[in-house]
């Protein structure tokens, strides 16, 4: 038998009946982190199963019958009965589903074709030469169950799983009803095969599509369809990555497969079932997310506004670096292409800023899919006054409501959005005065608020701070009404002093920022029409200009 690698990568697809997404991906890199160094494993033909009336109940006495059904490039090997039966029409519908996804994936985009074992891992069947294996099963029943999901010994919520082998070989497991085990409080049933009763956990828990409201127990062939693109695109990516040459595996892994997944079959969106989670996540960087499939979005961004066949590119690349990151793979594309990495990926966070109700502001054009508007809008910082925000890690983004931030020590991109009604704006901040100007502009034409769209994604130089006119000066002037501002103001003091015509102090105003505004209000408060001067500091020439009203 070829050797499996327990302490690499299992690529899973998966979620629960719940809310909460549960994958077996992640138990396994735990399995690891911790295995790493051991030496690799055999399978154990023999393992018991977790839960049996004896010791004598093994993987061969839960089910009578193996059948096959082979196609054009698959062999699929199911039962009908026991505990991982399934039907001869959910059979009939994987073949269709899984020489759709071929073709998808090798013939139209070119991707290379995956290499399947000679023995199943499951079953124990040998394999016709030249297809590849897919097995039929309850999942959480699977041979090895320990090995693979640790002490836990079951995914609770797999759709599937990509089961990776020596030599790039694979085999493909999937789930026979889309029920799983819960995790607690599981029925037991039994079943009686050579002569002996075999108890097990039962599979009761249906997996749900949030976005329709249905069960893929019921609707099993829309499961299907997502499950053969994501897992089968799994086995692709094996055959660009050698998992002994890597120290940590990237999230472009489960990210890219959700986003073929809702490339291939569109109408169902299973992505729905993680928007959740990842619109709360923001200024996490997608190296760090407890679930990768959140992510897929920037697939789906990438796929529809720069090339389809960029993944193609991003995994050869993987095959020649393995060990360097994906912001180095992306960026390598993006040089080839003549585009800017980074500009893609705040392209990107500039227009998760337009989900939810905000994506009726923008043309459907705009939008990365066409379900936007149902989507959760992403997590946003409220701001009340000038703020300093927080810091970010390459690969992440963050959204802030109003105020005015200090992006003096900020390093990454970001962009302004003023929103008054229906209209909108988006403005690229080149530097310091940009952001100054999106602040006064939006507050003289009563903007109903501005979102600031900050994005890192590979280390990069601060926001420069830059002034058209380094002179000091106040401005507008003459003033007649909205923000009354003071630029540039030097960093050495710590306040203004606004002297009337005959030298009076009418006020000093501490300031923090090369820019100090004040509201309509509270200029209004301080001064009467005339003539005004003020100065950084209690030193220095003084400087004119005009409040009219």
């Amino acid at each position: 038998m070829k050797k499996w690698f327990p302490a690499l990568l299992l690529l899973l697809s998966c979620t629960t009946a719940f809310a909460q997404h549960v994958c077996g991906t992640a138990q396994i890199f735990r399995n690891l982190l911790e295995q790493k160094g051991s030496s690799t494993k055999k399978l154990d033909s023999k393992t018991h199963l977790a839960l049996t009336s004896s010791e004598a109940c093994t993987i061969e006495d839960f089910y009578d019958e193996i059948l096959t059904q082979a196609s054009d490039h698959f062999q699929i090997f199911y039962t009908l009965d026991g505990p991982h039966k399934t039907t001869q029409a959910f059979i009939d519908s994987l073949s269709k589903h899984l020489e759709y996804a071929w073709n998808f994936h090798v013939k139209n985009s070119g991707m290379k074709p995956p290499l399947g074992i000679s023995k199943t891992h499951h079953y124990q069947q040998d394999v016709i030469p030249g297809l590849y294996p897919v097995e039929v099963i309850e999942i959480d029943l699977i041979r090895n169950a320990r090995d693979l999901f640790n002490e836990k010994g079951a995914c609770h919520g797999c759709f599937g799983l990509t089961l990776p082998f020596d030599s790039a070989q694979s085999i493909l497991i999937i789930d026979n009803d889309f029920r799983s085990t819960p995790k607690s409080n599981a029925s037991i049933a039994s079943v009686h095969y050579n002569g002996k009763e075999c108890f097990y956990e039962e599979a009761s828990q249906e997996l749900t599509n949030r976005a329709h409201g249905y069960t893929y127990s019921t609707e099993w062939n829309q499961g299907l369809r997502i499950t053969a693109a994501h897992e089968l695109y799994h086995a692709i990516q094996l055959r660009y990555i050698d998992f002994n040459k890597l120290n940590t595996a990237s999230f472009w892994f489960e990210a890219s497969a959700m986003g073929i997944e809702d490339v291939v079959a569109p109408d169902v969106d299973d992505y729905f079932n993680y928007l959740s989670g990842f619109a709360n996540s923001i200024g996490i960087s997608f190296d760090n997310l407890s679930s990768d499939y959140g992510p897929g979005l920037f697939f789906m961004y990438l796929y529809k506004f720069v090339d389809k066949g960029f993944d193609k590119s991003i995994w050869e690349s993987f095959s020649s670096e393995p060990t360097k990151p994906f912001q180095h793979h992306l960026t390598k594309y993006a040089k080839k292409q003549k585009l800017s990495a980074d500009s893609l990926f705040h392209n990107f966070a500039v227009k998760l800023s337009f989900t939810g109700s905000r994506a009726a502001l923008v043309d459907s054009s705009f939008w990365i899919n066409s379900d936007q508007p149902k989507w959760p809008e992403f997590k946003t910082v409220e701001e009340t006054s000038d703020f300093e925000p927080y810091s970010l890690n390459e690969l992440s983004y963050r959204f802030y409501s109003n105020g005015k931030p200090d992006l003096s020590k900020f390093t990454g991109s970001a962009s302004a959005i003023p929103i008054k009604n229906d209209r909108y704006s988006i403005r690229f901040l080149q530097n310091t005065n940009s952001i100054d100007s999106v602040y006064i502009e939006s507050a003289d034409n009563s903007s109903d608020s501005i979102v600031w769209i900050l994005s890192k994604f590979t280390e990069t130089d601060r926001i420069p701070t830059v002034f058209k006119d380094s002179t000091l000066r106040a401005f507008p002037t003459p003033w007649r009404h909205g923000h009354l501002c003071f630029t540039p103001l030097p960093q050495d003091k710590e306040y203004i002093e606004i002297r009337n015509r005959r030298g009076n102090l009418v006020e000093k105003i501490k300031y923090d920022s090369y820019t100090l505004c004040l509201d309509e209000d509270k200029v209004k408060s301080l001064m009467v029409p005339g003539v005004y001067r003020f100065r950084a500091g209690n030193r220095g020439k003084l400087k004119d200009f005009i409040v009219i009203y």
